[in-house]
Parts: C-alpha cells; sequence; structure tokens
C-alpha cells in the first residue's frame, strides 16, 4: 500500500506545479504591463510643455462649479462618455453625415423621392487618416492621459471637430441674416448653453486640429477664417463691434477658448509692451505695492472719483486727476462661465499672461461688500442679474481668495501705486481724520444731520437769549 500510495505521487506533476509558480513570479506586475503597453502604442509623457488644455483646479470649480462644467455637449476626453451629454451625440453625427452630403427627411420624412442634398468633395478616409497623424499630438496637449483607444480616440477627434467647425460656420451665416436649417440655431436657449459650452477649458481641442479640419472641409474660397467664424460665434455671450478686427492674425491659438480670450487683450497687451509690466519691490507686501488697499466706498471717501470708462476694451482700467476709470463689466449667466474659464486658463498655463486674473484681483480689492457693488452699479460699472449685490460681492471675493497670482506680474501696478498712495495721504491726515469721524457720527444719516442741527440751533438760541437778557442792564450803565 505504501508502494502504490508512492506511485501515485507523480514528481513529473510536481516539477510542473513548481514550473508553473516560477513561471508566474516571472511574470511582470500589470503596472509594468501597462506601461509597456502604452510605450507600444506611441504614447510619450513631456512634463507637461505641451499642456494646452487642463483639468480645473477643484479650489477653482468650487468657488461656481457650474462655470466649469458643461451642461450639454461634450467635445474632447475629459467628459468623453459622459451620460449626462449624450443626447447631443445623435446632433453631432447628424452634422457628420450632412458635412460628408448625406440626405435627411424633411418634415416628417418624404421617403426615397426626396431630393439629395448637393454633395461635397468631402472624404472620410482622408479625415481619419488626417487625425491619425495628429493623434500623439493632440494627446499630449491634455493634462491627463487618457485610457481611450486609438480608434475611439481617432473617431471623438472626427465628429467633435467636425461638430465644431460646422456649428461655426452656420453660426456666421445664421448671423449675416442667411437661412440655415438647424434646430440648434432654431432654439435659442440650447444655442446660448452651446456657446457657454464650447468655452469651457475642460471642452476643448486642439485649434490645430480644428483648422486641419476646416481646411480639409473648406469648400468656399471666400470662407472667412476659422479665428474670425469662431469670435462670431461667442460675441453674442458679450456683444462688442466689430470683434474681428481684435484679432492678431500673426499669433497662434491653443483652442477656441484662448481664440475669444484674446479679443480683451489687444489695449492691455500694448500697455504692457510700452511700459512692461510691474517690478514689485520684495522688501515690501504686495498690497502695499501692486493691489488696491482700500475699497470702492473708503476711495470715494478718500475723495477719489469712480467712473465709467467708455469705448474701450474690458480690462483697460486708467486712473489718473483723483479720477479712476473702469470699463463697464456685465455679470449675468453667460459672462461668469466664461470669466471664470478665462482665469483657470491663466492660473494653469504659464504661456497664458495673467491679464484677466489681475482683474479679477483689483475687482476683489475694489469691492469688500454690497455698498461698494451699489456704488459701481451707480457708476454704470457694474451691471448684474445675479439676485442682490451682495451674492455678487460674495461670488467676486470668494474668486479671488482662491486665485494664485505672481505681483511681479501685474499690468495694473502704476495705478495701484498712485491709488493707494493717494489714499494713503488722506488716511494719515489728521484735520482729514477729524473731517471724517464729524462726518461717520453725524452725517452718515439724516436722522443723526436733522440733531445736530438741533442741537446746534438750540446752542445759538441759548447764546442769543443770554445776550439780550444781559443787554438791558448795558444800556441801563
Amino acid at each position: 500500500m505504501a508502494r502504490g500510495s508512492k506511485s501515485k505521487r507523480n514528481p513529473r506533476n510536481l516539477r510542473t506545479v513548481n514550473s508553473d509558480k516560477k513561471q508566474e513570479e516571472d511574470k511582470p506586475p500589470a503596472w509594468v504591463i501597462d506601461i509597456n503597453r502604452r510605450l507600444g502604442e506611441g504614447h510619450t509623457y513631456d512634463a507637461g510643455r505641451s499642456w494646452t488644455i487642463y483639468r480645473v483646479p477643484s479650489n477653482l470649480r468650487e468657488v461656481h462649479k457650474s462655470a466649469f462644467v458643461p451642461k450639454i455637449i461634450s467635445i474632447g476626453p475629459f467628459h468623453f462618455g459622459d451620460p449626462r451629454l449624450q443626447a447631443m451625440e445623435e446632433h453631432k453625427m447628424r452634422c457628420l453625415v450632412r458635412l460628408l452630403g448625406g440626405k435627411f427627411e424633411e418634415d416628417g420624412g418624404r421617403g426615397p423621392d426626396q431630393e439629395e442634398m448637393p454633395r461635397k468633395t468631402i472624404n472620410l478616409e482622408n479625415l481619419v487618416k488626417s487625425m491619425k497623424l495628429v493623434q500623439q499630438k493632440t494627446r499630449a496637449c491634455y493634462s491627463e492621459f487618457f485610457d481611450i483607444p486609438s480608434d475611439d480616440f481617432v473617431q471623438m477627434m472626427v465628429i467633435d471637430g467636425c461638430f465644431v467647425v460646422e456649428i461655426l460656420r452656420h453660426f456666421y451665416k445664421f448671423d449675416k441674416q442667411e437661412i440655415i436649417a438647424d434646430p440648434i440655431l432654431e432654439t435659442r436657449w440650447m444655442l446660448r448653453t452651446l456657446q457657454r459650452d464650447l468655452l469651457m477649458l475642460e471642452n476643448q481641442l486642439p485649434f490645430f486640429v480644428l483648422e486641419e479640419i476646416f481646411k480639409l472641409t473648406s469648400t468656399d474660397q471666400e470662407e472667412p477664417s476659422l479665428p474670425v467664424l469662431t469670435v462670431t460665434f461667442f460675441n453674442p455671450l458679450l456683444p462688442r463691434e466689430d470683434v474681428a478686427a481684435k484679432l492678431d492674425k500673426e499669433e497662434e491659438y491653443d483652442h477656441l477658448l484662448d481664440v475669444f480670450r484674446a479679443t480683451f487683450l489687444s489695449a492691455v497687451r500694448a500697455r504692457v509692451k510700452s511700459h512692461g509690466w510691474s517690478s514689485h519691490n520684495l522688501s515690501m507686501p504686495a498690497s502695499q505695492d501692486v493691489q488696491l488697499i482700500h475699497c470702492a466706498v473708503e476711495l470715494t471717501e478718500a475723495g477719489l472719483k469712480i467712473r465709467k470708462r467708455e469705448n474701450c476694451d474690458l480690462l483697460d482700467i486708467s486712473y489718473s486727476d483723483r479720477v479712476l476709470k473702469i470699463p463697464p463689466l456685465y455679470i449675468d449667466d453667460n459672462t461668469v462661465p466664461m470669466f471664470f474659464n478665462f482665469v483657470a486658463f491663466e492660473q494653469c498655463d504659464k504661456e497664458a499672461k495673467p491679464f484677466f486674473t489681475n482683474f479679477f484681483i483689483f475687482l476683489d480689492s475694489l469691492i469688500y461688500s454690497k455698498l461698494d457693488i451699489q456704488i459701481l452699479h451707480r457708476e454704470g460699472i457694474i451691471n448684474h442679474v445675479l439676485g442682490s449685490d451682495k451674492g455678487v460681492a460674495i461670488l467676486i471675493n470668494t474668486l479671488g481668495r482662491q486665485i494664485v497670482y505672481d505681483p511681479g506680474q501685474n499690468y495694473l501696478s502704476v495705478e495701484m501705486k498712485e491709488v493707494n498712495h493717494r489714499c494713503k495721504v488722506y488716511y494719515e491726515s489728521r484735520l482729514q481724520n477729524w473731517w471724517r469721524n464729524l462726518v461717520k457720527n453725524y452725517f452718515n444719516n439724516p436722522w443723526s444731520l436733522v440733531s445736530l442741527i438741533a442741537a446746534i440751533s438750540l446752542l445759538i438760541l441759548t447764546f442769543l437769549q443770554t445776550f439780550y437778557t444781559m443787554y438791558p442792564y448795558y444800556e441801563q450803565e
């Protein structure tokens, strides 16, 4: 029995088990396999040198979450496959089919007798081939790695890119009063929401992708350039005249957000080119050098006037002869996401100079409470539809606390130093302090003023009564 039992043990089988264990031990870990797969597919890591499209930092997202999250459409990989945004995928595909010369049904469908749309000389295979050539360059533009298979990524580039280019084309014609049969353009809420979504930092394709698709799908020699189509599409969010003239034809843009942001920067870029950025004195606190120390209420108390500046760029603030001039700012559900994404882009991208960051740091210093908002609203500088002046003040102050800024890069440094110096002279004067306390204690409301006048009148009457009581005595003398 012992021998039979021993014979049932198969030494060869035992060696096979040991061999399997050794092979299992020699097998590389899953993470090593994953990295090797990425290298095999050509993925590269460039230390962020090519990044132009970023995930919005969580601290900024918490300020106003809806400003950074798309409501109806996903463009690019950040929100790829989001179930909330699937309804627009049908519109994207519809747009691609129409671009390729597909046939559509109208008025409930007219069957096979319907006339086919004129077919453009656009080849889908050429689009796919072109996007494959720039796929790795496109992936390198995003601040995160996306484990999306190559074919799916190229499909996303083609469908999303064609949709964006075509909607820009259609809106340009629509804006020129041409008849365009597109449900997006015919539905006001959808168009405005789409304009907001396509300006969000996380909802971008690299501009070179859109330019390549634009070139491959263009059949009109007189068609405006892609940057012109872009600014025309977004201009209704904050209407300005001749916005296309504000574009620099020599500039290379990162994405749609970058193109539209550039139309606000012509004046301040010229200012920086002439005078340079601020030369912050490191021995002084930043608040004493390039940041306002006093709010709007205190500035007016110090004798400064705050006035609206007409016919200039939004960021072009000036100060001279005790007058601080600020261009009008419109704050509503359209402009808040736009401004906040401009700031987010500047916070993330080193090449994006912090013009909007400077502007909102200035507003954060100028606004402390609803009283400051009321002064700015009375002068026609801030107009809003957010419900209350206090709500606007809280929104701007909350954003200001989350912004990281470099005191050495502030295009408003000269103006801020002059305003701070004027206020310093006023608030350090003893006579001014005495007068300010008198106004604060007795002239801050009508009843205090009435009480003061009554007290002075009583004092004068008492003096006169005493004088005339004593006057007959002097006559008898």
